[in-house]
């Protein structure tokens, strides 16, 4: 008479497959910034400054950079994946999937939920704001600006602006 054995998750598997879990996750983390005491650092990309203007007590001109603000928009723009977060979700999906299903296909199966859920929470971690910008100018033209530098705007709808030489909008 032959004895079944149950196949059971050992400890040790366990544990390792929870270490991975939460080690990919401080990883993503760390790599958005998100993780307090992170170094990681993002790249200014300021389109749009609201630094206050000088008052000046000159005639006016005729400013042809100057214009008034019509719209301002904030914008949710998705994060980009690096990888990271699939890789870490596919490892940890495919030891869950294998302990669940027993066999090679509950390991593909997991492998590949855990690789899609990775890559859509580190796309979700690393959405960022944007605000389009759109300014009528002096001369009746339209031009708009895009600010991703992360810092809200103090900028609204109906203010003065003039549109410095390297792109940014300074209040008047």
């Amino acid at each position: 008479m032959e004895t079944q054995v149950a196949n059971r998750i050992h400890p040790l598997v366990a544990g390792a497959s929870v270490a991975v879990i939460i080690a990919a996750g401080v990883a993503v983390a760390a790599v958005t910034g998100h993780l307090p005491g992170s170094k990681a650092e993002t790249a200014p990309t300021q389109t749009a400054s609201a630094q206050p203007a000088k008052p000046s007590h000159k005639p006016v001109a005729i400013c042809r950079d100057c214009g008034t603000i019509l719209e301002v928009k904030e914008v949710d723009v998705p994060g980009k994946g690096t990888g990271v977060g699939a890789v870490a979700g596919g490892v940890g999906g495919a030891v869950i999937g294998h302990q669940i299903g027993e066999n090679r296909t509950g390991t593909v199966v997991g492998a590949a939920v855990g690789a899609v859920a990775g890559h859509q929470i580190e796309r979700q971690a690393r959405m960022h704001k944007r605000y389009d910008i759109t300014v009528k100018m002096n001369d009746g033209s339209t031009r708009n600006f895009s600010d991703e530098s992360g810092v809200q705007l103090a900028l609204k709808s109906g203010d003065k602006v003039k549109v410095e030489q390297n792109g940014t909008l300074k209040p008047l």
